[in-house]
Formats: C-alpha cells, sequence, structure tokens
C-alpha cells in the first residue's frame, strides 16, 4: 500500500478532529446588557418616583367651594324629599297586594339611587368642602344601608340603628347646608 491512499479501516481508525462551532458568545452578550441597561434605568425612574414628593392637594378657590357646596347640597336636598316622600306613602286600599308592593318598591328604589346618586354627586364636585363631602357620603352609605335592610326584609333590631343614624346625619348636613 502506498502512504497517500488510505483504506476505510484506517479512516474510521483515526481520531477525527472537532468541527469549531461559530462563537455563540458574541452573538449573544449584546440582548444581555441591552437587558441589563433597560433594568438600570427602570430602577433608576422607580426609585425616582419612589422618592418624589406627593403632590399637593389641590387648591381650589372660594367661589369654587361655594358652587361644589350649592351643587351638593341640591343635591342633598332633592334626595331627602325623595327618599322623604316615598319611604313615607301609604297605599289607600290596605288588600291591594300590588299597590303595597309598588309603595315598597319606590321606596327601595328612593334610598338605594338616592345613595348612589349623593356620593356620584360629591365624587363630581371635588372642591365640596371636607366636612359635607364626608356627612353627604355617611348618609349615602346609611340610606343604601337601609334600601338594603328593607329588600332583605331586615327585622326592627337592624333597621332601627340605621334610621337613629340617618335622623343625625339629616341634622348634620342641615347645620352644614343652611
Amino acid at each position: 500500500m502506498s502512504p497517500t491512499h488510505s483504506t476505510e479501516s484506517e479512516v474510521e481508525a483515526s481520531p477525527k478532529k472537532p468541527v469549531p462551532s461559530p462563537p455563540r458568545w458574541r452573538s449573544s452578550r449584546w440582548p444581555t446588557f441591552a437587558a441589563l441597561a433597560i433594568a438600570v434605568i427602570a430602577a433608576a425612574v422607580a426609585i425616582a418616583a419612589w422618592f418624589r414628593a406627593a403632590p399637593e392637594s389641590a387648591s381650589f378657590t372660594d367661589q369654587q367651594t361655594a358652587q361644589a357646596k350649592t351643587n351638593v347640597c341640591s343635591a342633598y336636598t332633592a334626595v331627602h324629599q325623595g327618599v322623604v316622600r316615598n319611604t313615607h306613602l301609604s297605599d289607600p286600599n290596605p288588600k291591594d297586594a300590588a299597590g303595597q308592593l309598588a309603595i315598597a318598591a319606590n321606596a327601595r328604589l328612593a334610598l338605594l339611587g338616592g345613595g348612589a346618586y349623593l356620593r356620584d354627586r360629591v365624587a363630581t364636585q371635588p372642591a365640596t368642602p371636607a366636612d359635607l363631602a364626608q356627612a353627604v357620603n355617611s348618609l349615602a352609605n346609611t340610606i343604601e344601608q337601609l334600601g338594603v335592610g328593607y329588600l332583605a326584609a331586615a327585622n326592627n333590631t337592624v333597621l332601627d340603628p340605621l334610621r337613629h343614624d340617618l335622623d343625625s346625619q339629616v341634622a348634620q348636613i342641615n347645620k352644614l347646608c343652611g
């Protein structure tokens, strides 16, 4: 055999050189650095936002405050009248089940709808004086609780404290709106 010709068995027996793979580290490092840079920037923004001073509460002119008070007090007056009117109705024919049900439904609607309406009016009038806003929101919660109590046919031990709270809340708002 000649030294330039090799047989298949000799080729199979000789160790093969591994083919070098392309350098992967060069192509995959830049996304890592980009992600790291983005993370550092995001962390810096988050830290800056954390330590930034909280915005001061909005200040309103006397005219804006007066207008908000007028609007909220008008809403309160309308709801108060609707609640009183619809919770004190009586059916002239006590044997009329449909009439009694209609009267009860109107009372519940006045309570639940009135509470939601008052809360909405206060929310849309940010210049409302804080004491009035708190009192009206408290009243809204109470009349909604009464409405749900009536829907659930709650007994007087549940409803009487709410009625008592309602009386004191009405007196307080009457003073604030007076």
